[in-house]
């Protein structure tokens, strides 16, 4: 598959999102979970910067942030890279990844490589199309990105871009938000509906003010709301699912953020296929989506959850390795050593 830059005799390119306020919500007060603070984020940057360098690529887009994480790691390379930034104008909000990743998709990048955990490539999501994913996880949860070092991640964006890789993509699915026919919002793990009426510390793990969850896989082995679906539907297909609490039915056993494990009361869950839609009947109410409370719903006539099978093209960095081997994409010709 070649980078869709190179089609149009441009440079190829790679685009990068990294998100400084990733990792760092309210959940570090209540839980166990590793901090990536942006020192960190700045060698993983650094380390696909260079990894691209040594697959070739010509030029690289990044979106700016308020810590300068990209333009950290790029002091001192030695390596030759076109390092730009998106040209946009930056509110140092959640709004500016959305933008960025509408303008990269537009350009015609061959993939984008982001930092962050599940609400940042959900934000990135919303707008950017088929334009492929390669995300690194640096955030709460981690459900959606993966836990590579960055040298693999870019090492896999450099192949895909370079037309070097086997076409190995997956489309994930994700969950749509309808209120009253509109498209409100998408979610890439999970939608919660709390009986909160406000959104206070956005991040959600009480499961005490949770009436419903609804998930776009069934996984195990996740941690966050998620997880309680794992614990109990027995999906082999990964296929989504939505799940009622309360008493009434089971307890679930259900890591709802690191190192906090907690029984979780569950009367009733049902699988959900591709296409269908949950109507959500607690209103008011507010939606936390991928495990943050976005939407505030004081009335409306109707409120769904659909489960689309149209979410974003992802590169799994290790799945891309293993097929550039079986492919012999990783191996250099006599001559050109």
């Amino acid at each position: 598959m070649n980078g869709h830059a190179s089609q149009r005799g441009e440079p190829t390119s790679v685009g990068i999102i990294a998100n400084p306020a990733a990792g760092k919500d309210v959940r570090r007060l209540v839980a166990l979970a590793s901090t990536f603070d942006n020192q960190e984020k700045v060698r993983i940057v650094r380390r696909v910067l260079a990894a691209l360098a040594a697959l070739g690529i010509e030029r690289v887009w990044y979106l700016r942030d308020s810590f300068g994480i990209v333009e950290r790691a790029a002091e001192g390379m030695t390596q030759r890279l076109d390092i730009r930034p998106v040209p946009i104008p930056c509110t140092f909000t959640a709004t500016d990844s959305e933008r960025a990743a509408a303008w990269l998709a537009e350009q015609r990048v061959a993939c984008l490589v982001t930092l962050g955990g599940d609400g940042t490539n959900r934000v990135v999501a919303r707008s950017c199309r088929d334009l492929p994913l390669v995300p690194i996880a640096t955030g709460t949860n981690n459900v959606f990105p993966f836990l590579v070092d960055g040298t693999i991640a870019g090492v896999a964006a450099g192949l895909l871009a370079s037309g070097r890789l086997p076409d190995c993509l997956q489309r994930w699915p994700r969950l749509e938000v309808w209120i009253d026919g509109t498209l409100a919002d998408i979610a890439l793990i999970d939608v919660a509906v709390s009986r909160e009426r406000f959104l206070g510390a956005r991040a959600i793990w009480d499961p005490t003010s949770i009436e419903q969850v609804i998930v776009a896989r069934v996984l195990p082995g996740v941690i966050g709301l998620a997880a309680i679906a794992a614990a109990v539907c027995p999906r082999q297909d990964h296929g989504g699912a939505t799940v009622k609490l309360g008493p009434g039915g089971t307890t679930a056993l259900a890591p709802l953020a690191p190192g906090l494990v907690v029984p979780v009361p569950v009367r009733d869950w049902e699988p959900l296929s591709p296409d269908h839609a949950v109507p959500i009947e607690t209103i008011p109410c507010t939606l936390a989506l991928d495990g943050e409370r976005e939407l505030r719903i004081e009335r409306a006539e109707q409120v769904l959850v659909r489960l689309s099978a149209a979410g974003p093209l992802v590169l799994d960095p290790r799945l891309a390795l293993q097929e550039a081997a079986r492919s012999g994409a990783l191996l250099i010709p006599p001559l050109a050593l």
